[in-house]
């Protein structure tokens, strides 16, 4: 191709390539954004560095290249996929069965793409981490709000190892202000943060506009094929990463590390990862920890034997904490369901879509999951099933993961009553909170790791009204989960509200240019 089209997605084009195939372009993107992070964005003592300039350098030099190299093979899934439905093929075995022998590089490098996403958005804290007694997850000491407890592991900023097994490591969430600038230290930001690599991600999945020049019949009549991403490349990736993303579950979104079997991180002599960490491979068969081999940067890839790339698996795992909160989170939402609906089919939104009695009509359909907040809100999405993430069943649709979390967080914090059993599989679907019949609060369970105060004493077994065998004055700062919800409760009200608002039906014409 002319210079008119260098680096525009197609990995035929990319400046530099050298002759490289598709495996070779991306690691090598990969990996010069990994281990140039602490050049790239630290100040250094430029003063022509700023957040915006290192952040974008991350995005567009690197990722949104990537990107658009990698999704490109959905184009070609799309292609197959007409192509069975008019010569009668079933696609779901046809597409299984034909790209690894036509694609195999292609799907290599485009499952270590998605994996590379998936690891930005998980990245967790550079830094010295405890051990969190109640979660069981490895925590930062960086602004804990009750103190740290002791060291335990140290993520690394950055990449880190001797050649031949390098690994990626952590790296600040947040942007740091010069501590030696008094007032002026808000113009010197000495870092940008991975905060906005885990924000981009959103739109890395999910952008999938046609920027095609449409000249054909086909792209007259129908050209939706063409409307491509990676989330549509790898769809049981994606609705598996977005849905446990959506979560607080850290233990289902956090990156690992190998212990020994009394749950101690395994070190090296420095107090970093031993084995290097663990980072979640969510497109295969079932989500798995990848911990490459030496000389390995991936643990498998679409349609070959798992265990054709050497990949390690520790008996015994930690998790680290993730760092994926409300502030990621909102444009997990905003961002997906902007970018994604590009391709102008339904199957994303019906995964995604939420209903609130009141403002909604009941959908009418049996296989839904509920919730049902104290408040009076009543939020309703349909399951599409459930399946089991490292060893801990949850449901398969995106808005019935975020409900179906939200549960667990009612049966902790209320005295409830379960609901139906739709499912078949012996427990409630959802719980329906009870309420206090003198008062009209509902009943906050006592939750023995949080003291009562009385008179300024602590009192590790309650007080009256509020301990383990009378709950009927307990407050919700009394449970943990109670006050988790409080927070969490924003995440269905935003992806409903989300959904709303974008009112996603507005047409665009084709073949004209502004």
């Amino acid at each position: 191709a002319t210079d008119r089209w260098a680096d525009l997605g197609n990995i035929s084009v990319y400046r530099h390539d050298n002759g490289a195939d598709a495996y070779e372009i991306f690691d090598f993107l990969i990996t010069q954004q990994e281990i140039g992070h602490i050049w790239d964005n630290y100040r250094r003592g430029r003063q022509t560095f700023s957040v915006r300039g290192a952040a974008g350098r991350s995005l567009g030099r690197f990722n949104e290249k990537i990107r658009d190299g990698a999704k490109g093979l959905t184009l070609m899934k799309n292609v197959y996929k007409d192509f069975s439905v008019a010569v009668g093929y079933n696609f779901d075995q046809f597409w299984p069965s034909i790209a690894p022998l036509f694609f195999r590089e292609n799907i290599l490098a485009s499952g270590m793409v998605f994996d590379h996403f998936a690891r930005m958005a998980a990245r967790p804290q550079s830094g010295p981490h405890f051990q969190d007694a109640h979660a069981a997850v490895l925590r930062s000491d960086e602004d804990t709000p009750a103190g740290a407890g002791p060291t335990a592991l140290i993520v690394p900023n950055g990449a880190t190892g001797r050649f031949g097994n390098i690994v990626a490591g952590g790296r600040p969430v947040e942007n740091r202000l010069a501590s030696n600038m008094g007032e002026y230290d808000s113009e010197l930001t000495i870092n940008a943060g991975s905060y906005y690599d885990k924000i981009y991600t959103a739109m890395l999945f999910t952008e999938s506009e046609d920027n095609f020049i449409s000249d054909s019949r086909g792209d007259f009549v129908d050209a939706r094929y063409r409307a491509t991403s990676l989330a549509d490349l790898f769809p049981e990736g994606y609705r598996r990463f977005l849905g446990n993303m959506l979560t607080n579950d850290d233990f289902i979104k956090g990156p690992r590390v190998a212990t020994d079997n009394k749950g101690k991180p395994l070190t090296n002599e420095g107090g970093y990862p031993a084995n290097g960490i663990g980072w979640t491979s969510w497109w295969g068969k079932t989500p798995r920890a990848c911990f490459p081999d030496e000389d390995s940067p991936i643990c498998t890839s679409f349609g070959s034997d798992d265990d054709a790339y050497g990949a390690k698996e520790p008996p015994f795992t930690a998790v680290i904490d993730p760092q994926m909160g409300w502030e990621i989170q909102k444009f997990y939402i905003a961002w997906t369901l902007l970018y994604l609906p590009a391709n102008q089919q339904q199957q994303w939104i019906d995964m995604m879509r939420i209903w609130e009695l009141g403002k909604d009509a009941d959908p009418g359909f049996e296989n839904r999951i509920e919730l049902h907040y104290p408040n009076g809100k009543i939020y309703i999405a349909k399951s599409f099933g459930q399946e089991t993430i490292f060893g801990k069943v949850v449901e398969r649709g995106i808005a019935g993961r975020v409900l179906h979390y939200a549960n667990q967080l009612i049966f902790k914090a209320y005295d409830s009553d379960p609901g139906p059993d739709l499912n078949g599989d012996g427990s409630p679907d959802w719980f329906i909170p009870l309420f206090n019949e003198e008062t009209g609060k509902p009943l906050v369970k006592w939750d023995a790791t949080i003291n009562g105060i009385e008179d300024g004493y602590v009192k590790p077994n309650g007080v009256a009204g509020c301990n383990a065998q009378d709950n009927s004055d307990c407050t919700c700062a009394a449970n943990r989960s109670c006050m988790e919800l409080e927070k969490y409760v924003e995440i269905p009200f935003f992806l409903r509200e989300t959904l709303d608002a974008y009112q996603l039906g507005v047409p665009s014409k084709k073949g004209i240019y502004d």
